[in-house]
């Protein structure tokens, strides 16, 4: 049964693989008019620049949180549905974000022809293909490993599952989308140079952003414009770190499985950044204030909904939505075949084997990166926990490196190795462990800080210490946050080597 069952995930893995080969080989073929929207860049509007890309960065964050956490939850709580959505995952989080590039201009440009729009949507799908896959691990992640009995709990007492969505899948999923959510924007900013300049043969554009600032300033040959982009963006990454993820990771600790009565809450906020946020909070609660004296309670929205004019308007909706659905897979599955059709024309024998040539180097360089990655991440992630004032410090530079796009530093890696013998292969290694290391490095820390502090307070009464504490607790604790940061990795390398 479980060797039927390992075939038939073969099987559709390889049918998924085909079908994403044709869609974007067909839509390679469509030619696409596309015209720049930046004639050139300034460096008095970098601040502008930065503004645009983190609009682009917080859209496609807020569409990543929503299918991220709907495609882990269903993923999670069905075998059936786990066995066939968990191996798609894992292919789209392999595939190249150049890879969606064609998708993604043929349709948001033909749903917004001549129009910045379209380019515009067609930046954040991307920017949402380099953040959402790893979040989405992180709920699948969380729902399954919350224990057994808490669950039939739930069950016993709500039989419809909402009670458990809002108070238990939704807050045991938190901590984990917090933390993944810190690499999928490094991963985002390190994708921003792919996602803000686009090429589809002759034709090129790009959007006014941090990351098309520092790949043309590196075209160019403009070493100081390209530190000044870095400079530019590692500044913006810090305030984001000190008024956004500090305090998010910091309130995400009241959703942990077990506290202990007398444990004192860690202090990773600065004094400014509370009485920043405390300000805000009193702006809000000015603006709530009028609003306090309705008394939404007497308004019975179950009753409104259950009217004939919105039961109408619900039916009348999941026609439209068949309808849609249907004609969208039709319009696929027509460029699919098309595209199949076409490679199968102009197939050669040979083609194989200079296919098979190149995986095998690819894959090489890929495994050598992740021996690299293991040796010294899992190492240093267990140091930095078990020495907190010092992680404080570094991990505000360690995400700030993590989002250096590769395209800054690679001329760079080539004017120093290139005069070297394998000099070539060795920045492609670099290059690739730049978009793996990260991933296995910040979910391995997010592991450790997910243990119990009851469970270490009995460790620490037991004495247990060095390497039977290592064994005993802090390895398999990491182990999940581990294997979900490798296949995660894995996908980040396949796209830095495109990259």
């Amino acid at each position: 049964m479980k060797e039927k069952r390992t075939f038939s995930q073969l099987v559709l893995q390889l049918l998924i693989i085909v079908l994403l080969i044709g869609v974007v080989y067909a839509f390679y073929k469509k030619q696409i008019n596309i015209a720049s929207y930046v004639e050139d860049l300034k460096v008095s509007y970098l601040p502008y620049y930065i503004f645009r890309s983190l609009i682009r960065m917080f859209s496609a964050y807020f569409f990543s949180l929503l299918f991220s956490f709907t495609y882990g939850y269903l993923a999670a709580t069905s075998v059936k549905r786990e066995a066939i959505m968990i191996p798609i995952l894992d292919i789209l989080q392999s595939v190249p974000i150049l890879g969606f590039f064609p998708v993604a201009i043929a349709f948001f440009i033909s749903l917004f022809p001549n129009s910045i729009l379209g380019v515009e949507l067609a930046s954040i799908f991307l920017i949402f293909t380099s953040q959402s896959w790893n979040i989405a691990f992180g709920v699948y992640e969380s729902i399954k490993g919350i224990p057994n009995d808490v669950k039939e709990a739930y069950e016993f007492f709500d039989p419809e599952g909402l009670l458990k969505l809002r108070r238990l899948y939704i807050p045991a999923s938190i901590p984990k989308i917090i933390y993944n959510s810190i690499v999928s924007w490094s991963n985002g900013w390190y994708f921003l140079v792919a996602s803000e300049i686009f090429a589809v043969g002759e034709k090129s554009f790009r959007l006014p952003g941090i990351g098309s600032f520092i790949l043309v300033s590196a075209t160019e040959n403009k070493i100081g414009l390209v530190l000044l982009g870095i400079l530019a963006l590692g500044v913006t990454i810090f305030f984001l770190d000190m008024f956004m993820w500090r305090p998010l990771s910091q309130w995400s600790r009241k959703f942990r499985y077990s506290i202990s009565p007398g444990e004192e809450e860690e202090k990773e906020v600065l004094d400014i950044v509370i009485i920043f946020w405390e300000f805000v909070g009193n702006i809000i609660n000015k603006i709530k204030r009028p609003f306090e004296k309705i008394n939404f309670e007497s308004i019975n929205l179950k009753q409104i909904f259950k009217a004939k004019l919105f039961v109408t308007i619900e039916r009348v909706l999941k026609y439209v939505f068949l309808v849609v659905s249907i004609f969208v897979s039709i319009y696929i599955m027509f460029y699919t075949f098309k595209g199949i059709y076409s490679i199968a024309l102009s197939f050669k024998l040979s083609y194989i084997l200079i296919v098979l040539k190149s995986l095998i180097f690819s894959t090489l360089r890929v495994l050598s990166s992740y021996i690299i990655a293991v040796s010294w991440t899992v190492p240093f992630a267990i140091f930095l926990y078990n020495r907190k004032k010092i992680a404080n410090f570094i991990l505000p530079f360690f995400q700030i490196l993590s989002s250096i796009p590769a395209i800054s530093f690679f001329p760079l890696l080539l004017y120093f190795l290139l005069p070297f013998k394998f000099g070539l292969e060795l920045s492609s290694i670099i290059l690739i462990l730049t978009g793996m290391q990260w991933y296995i490095f910040f979910l391995v820390l997010g592991g450790l800080k997910a243990i119990p502090n009851d469970l270490l307070e009995v460790v620490d009464s037991y004495g247990v210490k060095g390497n039977l504490r290592l064994r005993r607790l802090l390895i398999p604790a990491l182990l999940p946050s581990f294997l979900t940061g490798t296949i995660t990795a894995m996908g980040g390398a396949w796209n830095a080597l495109v990259v």
